[in-house]
């Protein structure tokens, strides 16, 4: 089809992608011109497509040239079209010269196409609004779309959709953030301007906010008409005048909306004692013990000194509704009220009567004596007597090793099996090994290029392929990466053209695995992915390896395989295991990567022992001296030297203490390794280090220490480091792992987070140390802490925090955790409450009722002793802060703490409880307090164990 002129002009001015000429030359463009280019729109989109932003370029044609509303607005928000920074300014030009009705209907349409804030064409509709000046339809998420953009105050879709954000759904939860304090938050703000300009009415915002309480929501929903009701502040006069909507308020709106409207009822002065009796009523309904304490002061006020009031009925069925309160505060002062205005509700004394037995049986009788009815009579419950500590559980002996666990190495019991037994097979049946792992591996284990190794899979997969297809040690041994390109082959290890390319083989070998192992870390991947015997870390097998002759295959493949020093296409290249630098891992993750990485040196060199000495008797991976003895007799029958940091990781596994006899008999095997056991035997082995726990934070981009600097608040992003010093050893390996505590990459070290703990059964303080910088988040599993109250050794600082963390979460093993070392008599109980109530203090994460659930059950599970210890430096954190009301929390922490201490029978007093109790008070929390601080210095009363409802109490 022949293009019309007009069109070639529109394609020229699209390709120069002269926005602004483009949009001249369409308004100019007569009627005819018009009909012909719609015709060739398709056309023109065709030819278009190859040119960069064409879609804003056929936007503003399309605005121009199409006669329909609705195929113009369909052409607008096709989805090719949409661009990043559209031409909204032309494309509005260009509408707005079309015919009013027009433009209104195509605005109309756009508008309703939107269907969140988020929706590509919010942009597009607003600006067609705006340059038009149509109506905004009645379209919900056309305004929350609105209010996302933060328009300016002279935005003139402010009159036509500000209105709206009472009707709109929505709207609520898109400003749910916004704040009054310490400054008003942008839409506070900019109403607040527009109300001070005279611009927007008091009192249609006034209604507006009611009419959106009214419509009901919850009070995430409600929370901006909230403060922006807070905001408006109205006078008495103005909330006179809305008295009705406030009373409808008050019986199902959310609670900070109901305490909002009853506010309003007291200041807008004395209310109509019909009104007075309706809001009794609504509030003393309510679940919120605030809300029902409100309504009962209504009541009380309205009766000061009336005889048989004329809503006598009225409040006394609202009382009566207060007696069935879940809240003993609420029923108590119902109770008090009743008997104090015994005058003004004689009347209605029936309804008061009937509804006794709702009270507590102490309540009930006093209530019943003066307007009759039958008290309820309570049950009650036996007494609690909690039981003794479970005996502590005896280590189970370690497995025996094999190799049938090759599919589970990457477990800590397991990998210690699978490697005992390859060491001992490698030793005694190399043929049979071989063929073993060539069955379980399918021939020959993966294993591939890559910076360095952080996986025990990796390792396993190594020391497989080193036994199915040997690879010998080389001249000069190292403990790094190997410094030959991983893709050279071994056949090039001689001959002149091979030494003239070395240098650019092995340069362009290494910038190809370093570019591999970038785009890794770019693209989120983790070494460890893929099963064992499959690619961990390194590129592919044939990734250019040669580098491009893999992909590329064929002639021109092995072509430059040949020339870089690669395998063939499709054939895997072979590289040796290297150890990540010391400030890439956790220092007990590297200390295992050294004893794999010296178990396949000494393999590849031929230099292998009979027996690894290390490997645990007991499931806590703890080692018996005798065995080890008998280990290293069988090393020194052969005369072969054990492993350096096999030989360390066996010492670190002796059980604590001195072990003279063991140390006498590993004396007279002579050996130089038997020799260092033997000094560690008759000395008691590596002396505690000293650990510490600094809470640190960032503010700002500087980061504080607590103890320095204490923030004015909570800060958002807390760091825990760990401070341990150590005696030096004399052993590399002890000594590197004793180190001090540097940061270090906890995403390469997560996943041998479980090994931790068997690495050092007898010093599990270090452990949990190296727990701590993952101890808030992501979390330090249960099962680990498991093992660690397991092992042996102080359990200081660290081990608390560690162990406060599991109760701060209310872990479902928290309270069997604490039990477990309860019985083993090791648990720090009053560091962990310490440590616990900075958790509280200090970050924001923890809530303290799940907390008070995990002490109760682990007192009632026989540590009520250690519990109580806990209390001790818990509880005042568990108290309420100063100015701040008792809530259900503080008063079931009381509680708690006062069924603990009759258990324990402790004595000695709480300062901050005492004061609670000494101030005196009906309240359930001030009942608490005094029973406590009761038991605390005279052991007694305690008579049952918990404070109960229906106790005897002044009501007068």
């Amino acid at each position: 089809m022949t293009c019309p002129p007009s069109c070639a002009r529109i394609r020229e001015r699209a390709v120069a992608r002269d926005a602004r000429g483009l949009a001249d030359l369409v308004i100019a463009l007569s009627d005819a011109e018009r009909a012909e280019t719609a015709r060739h729109l398709p056309d023109l989109r065709d030819e278009l497509r190859g040119f960069g932003g064409y879609g804003e370029l056929l936007r503003i044609v399309g605005a121009g040239v199409l006669s329909g509303p609705a195929a113009t607005a369909a052409w607008l928000t096709r989805r090719e079209f949409a661009d990043p920074w559209p031409r909204l300014e032309e494309l509005a030009g260009v509408l707005a010269t079309r015919p009013a009705g027009w433009q209104a209907d195509v605005a109309a349409r756009l508008a309703r196409k939107i269907r969140t804030p988020d929706d590509r064409d919010v942009p597009l509709a607003l600006a067609v609004l705006r340059a038009t000046g149509a109506t905004p339809p009645e379209h919900d998420p056309l305004v929350t779309a609105w209010l996302r953009t933060g328009p300016a105050d002279d935005d003139p879709l402010l009159g036509p959709l500000l209105p709206r954000i009472f009707e709109a759904e929505g709207v609520g939860r898109e400003l749910r953030e916004e704040r009054l304090t310490p400054a008003p938050t942008p839409w506070l703000s900019r109403i607040g301007r527009l109300l001070a300009a005279g611009r927007v009415s008091r009192a249609e915002l006034l209604d507006g906010c009611l009419r959106r309480f009214l419509r009901g929501g919850d009070g995430i929903g409600l929370r901006f008409f909230v403060r922006l009701h807070e905001m408006l502040d109205p006078t008495p006069q103005e909330a006179a005048a809305r008295t009705r909507d406030y009373l409808r308020l008050l019986p199902v709106a959310p609670g900070p909306v109901a305490e909002l409207a009853l506010a309003q009822l007291r200041r807008s002065g004395p209310l109509e004692p019909a009104d007075t009796a309706e809001a009794a009523g609504a509030l003393t309904f309510r679940a919120e013990s605030k809300l029902a304490l409100g309504g009962l002061r209504l009541v009380e006020g309205e009766t000061d000194g009336a005889t048989g009031h004329p809503y006598a009925a009225e409040l006394a069925a609202a009382l009566a509704t207060a007696f069935g309160h879940a809240s003993y505060e609420v029923q108590g002062r119902a109770a008090r009220i009743a008997l104090k205005r015994a005058a003004a509700l004689a009347p209605a004394g029936q309804i008061l009567a009937e509804a006794v037995p709702l009270l507590p049986e102490a309540l009930g009788v006093r209530v019943a004596g003066r307007f009759g009815g039958e008290a309820a009579r309570e049950e009650q419950p036996e007494a609690f007597t909690p039981p003794p500590l479970p005996a502590p559980a005896a280590p189970g002996p370690f497995p025996e090793p094999t190799l049938d666990v090759w599919e589970s190495v990457h477990t800590w019991v397991d990998g210690e099996r699978w490697l005992a037994a390859f060491v001992r097979r490698a030793a005694t049946d190399r043929e049979g090994l071989r063929r073993t792992l060539a069955g379980q591996f399918g021939g020959h284990p993966q294993v591939h290029p890559q910076e360095s190794w952080v996986e025990v899979s990796d390792w396993i997969d190594a020391l497989a392929g080193q036994v199915t297809d040997p690879d010998p040690e080389p001249a000069s041994a190292s403990t790094g990466p190997e410094p030959a390109s991983v893709f050279a082959r071994p056949e090039q290890a001689a001959g002149a053209p091979e030494q003239a390319v070395g240098g650019l083989e092995q340069t362009i070998g290494e910038l190809l695995e370093a570019a591999w192992s970038g785009a890794v870390r770019l693209l989120g991947l983790h070494p460890s992915a893929g099963r064992m015997g499959g690619s961990r870390g390194g590129p592919p097998a044939g990734w250019i390896g040669g580098p491009l002759a893999g992909p590329l295959g064929g002639p021109l493949g092995e072509l430059l395989a040949g020339a870089m020093g690669g395998p063939p296409a499709g054939q895997a290249a072979r590289s040796q295991p290297s150890l990540p630098p010391a400030d890439e891992v956790a220092p007990p993750h590297l200390f295992l990567l050294r004893r794999l990485h010296e178990i396949h040196r000494a393999l590849r060199a031929g230099t292998l022992p009979p027996v690894l000495l290390a490997t645990p008797t007991l499931t806590t991976g703890h080692l018996d001296p005798a065995v080890l003895v008998e280990r290293l007799a069988e090393c020194a029958a052969v005369d072969a030297a054990p492993l350096p940091a096999d030989l360390a990781q066996a010492l670190l596994r002796l059980p604590r203490g001195r072990h003279p006899e063991a140390a006498g008999q590993a004396a007279r095997i002579g050996s130089p390794a038997a020799a260092t056991a033997a000094r560690w035997l008759a000395e008691g082995g590596l002396r505690d280090p000293e650990t510490h726990v600094r809470w640190s934070y960032l503010d700002g981009a500087t980061d504080r220490l607590f103890d320095e600097h204490e923030p004015a608040e909570r800060p958002y992003q807390i760091r825990l480091r760990p401070v341990l010093r150590a005696e030096p050893t004399g052993l590399e390996a002890l000594d590197e792992l004793l180190t001090t505590r540097t940061r270090w990459s906890w995403f390469r070290s997560r996943g041998l987070l479980s090994w931790w703990p068997s690495l050092l059964p007898s010093h599990r303080e270090i452990v949990a140390a190296d727990y701590l910088p993952d101890v808030l988040h992501p979390g330090v599993a249960a099962r680990w802490v498991r093992n660690l109250a397991d092992a042996d050794g102080p359990a200081g600082e660290a081990m608390a925090l560690v162990l406060a963390c599991q109760v701060a979460r209310a872990e479902p093993e928290a309270a069997a955790l604490l039990v477990r070392m309860a019985a083993r008599g090791d648990l720090p109980a009053e560091e962990v409450g310490a440590q616990v109530a900075l958790l509280l203090r200090r970050t924001p994460h923890y809530q303290q009722r799940p907390i008070v659930g995990v002490l109760a059950d682990a007192a009632r599970q026989g540590a009520y002793e250690a519990v109580w210890r806990l209390l001790t430096r818990l509880l005042p954190a568990l108290l309420p802060a100063p100015g701040e009301r008792a809530r259900v929390e503080h008063t079931e922490a009381v509680t708690l703490a006062a069924d603990v201490a009759a258990w324990a029978g402790a004595r000695g007093p709480i300062p901050e409880v005492s004061a609670y109790a000494t101030a005196g008070g009906r309240s359930r929390f001030a009942r608490a307090c005094a029973r406590l601080h009761d038991q605390l210095r005279h052991g007694g009363p305690v008579g049952r164990g918990r404070v109960h409802e229906g106790e005897e109490e002044s009501v007068a």
